[in-house]
């Protein structure tokens, strides 16, 4: 395994980590309850390759998440990394609701400090609730007390406001959205070299985005078949091939997934693409826009749906559907077999799922897209 300096403590980091947002789950399902033998089989097997850090969060897996995690690490293995989790400013209305929080996540890990502690998935007006409650000294004193050993934040938002949270404060590191399909959107290049410029570890979440990278349609699908590369291999190596990376976080949900991005991981260096994959990743990038019209990562933060509606999924349909068009009688097949009240039309409007979208997508107007499309 690779590793990277991390922190400003510049202790040695796998290059990749092993992201525990999309664990296997027993129904198959990524809503449903986590496959804790399997989940546990893949981490330990993970660090014994040489992966140190583990991302994690409280709102995983609907809340399951830390505690398939704090299971995972039993029998010494806590002691072999680094975990990374999040505070979910969503649910917090006072300091002592952090506090609350932080004592059940540290219990649920069965860990006495977590290594390095995000606000999780920063957005105006989550910033504006930091700000306001005044969370930056909380943590502060929480790392005084010994609970936490760094302190970060995750990104979902536009570059200004990315530059204005970095200038606020020493961070010990940041999370951002990033994928070569991403590389202008959120903080981005631009605001990668930034924070680095600042001396602040970037990790990168999303390499895949949310799978997508991995098995792309359209346009971009029909690029690779004219080649020999691998959109894994080539999606994960364009990321470590910058040296502002600190690590990437891969959320893997079978051994096979743990087992490819190991072997990738294992070859892929800073200054390692050639010319010629840097310019088929340019190809790729003019061709993303056309290939994906609903830019959703998969990260399931808009679910459950107070209607029952699966909006992943019918997204997921309607990308298929119009990247290849001699599918969408298929994915029209399977939408209809959806009962009335659970299929896209069933939005009641009541906007939950846009206010906590980290892509900011107009997710009720979207459904109505995707309802009539299929019908």
């Amino acid at each position: 395994m690779q590793h990277r300096v991390f922190g400003p403590d510049k202790f040695s980091v796998s290059a990749l980590g092993f992201g525990c947002m999309r664990l296997p789950t027993k129904d198959g399902l990524a809503t449903g309850p986590v496959d804790l033998a399997e989940s546990t089989r893949m981490i330990r097997h993970g660090i014994d390759a040489g992966i140190n850090y583990l991302d994690t969060a409280k709102v995983y897996h609907e809340g399951k998440g830390e505690k398939a995690v704090g299971a995972a690490l039993a029998g010494g293995y806590r002691e072999k990394v680094q975990i990374a989790t999040k505070l979910p400013l969503w649910g917090v209305e006072t300091v002592s609701d952090c506090d609350k929080i932080l004592r059940e996540q540290l219990a649920d890990l069965k860990t006495d400090v977590i290594d390095v502690y995000l606000f999780h998935c920063l957005q105006s007006h989550l910033w504006d609730a930091i700000k306001r409650l005044d969370l930056i000294r909380w943590a502060e004193k929480q790392r005084q007390a010994g609970k936490i050993r760094y302190i970060g934040f995750s990104f979902h938002d536009n570059l200004s406001l990315f530059k204005e949270i970095i200038d606020t404060y020493s961070w010990d590191m940041c999370m951002i959205q990033y994928n070569y399909a991403n590389a202008t959107h959120q903080a981005g290049v631009e605001g990668l070299k930034y924070a680095a410029s600042k001396g602040i570890s970037v990790v990168a979440m999303e390499p895949l985005f949310g799978g997508f990278l991995a098995n792309p349609t359209g346009l971009m699908g029909k690029a690779f078949k004219n080649t020999s590369y691998d959109p894994v291999d080539l999606g994960l190596r364009w990321i470590w091939n910058q040296p502002e990376i600190s690590l990437l976080i891969s959320g893997m949900s079978t051994m096979s997934q743990v087992e490819q991005n190991l072997k990738i991981a294992d070859r892929a260096s800073v200054g390692g693409l050639t010319e010629e994959e840097s310019r088929f990743i340019e190809t790729l990038q003019k061709e993303y826009d056309q290939a994906v019209p609903i830019k959703c990562s998969k990260c399931h933060y808009c679910v459950p749906c107070p209607s029952g509606v699966d909006i992943p999924l019918f997204f997921d349909f309607y990308n298929f559907g119009k990247a290849l068009p001699e599918k969408k009688e298929h994915y029209a097949l399977t939408y209809s077999l959806f009962a009335d009240d659970k299929r896209a039309n069933a939005c009641s409007e009541c906007g939950s799922c846009e206010s906590q979208c980290p892509q900011k997508l107009p997710i009720q107007k979207l459904l109505k897209e995707v309802h009539k499309f299929f019908t």
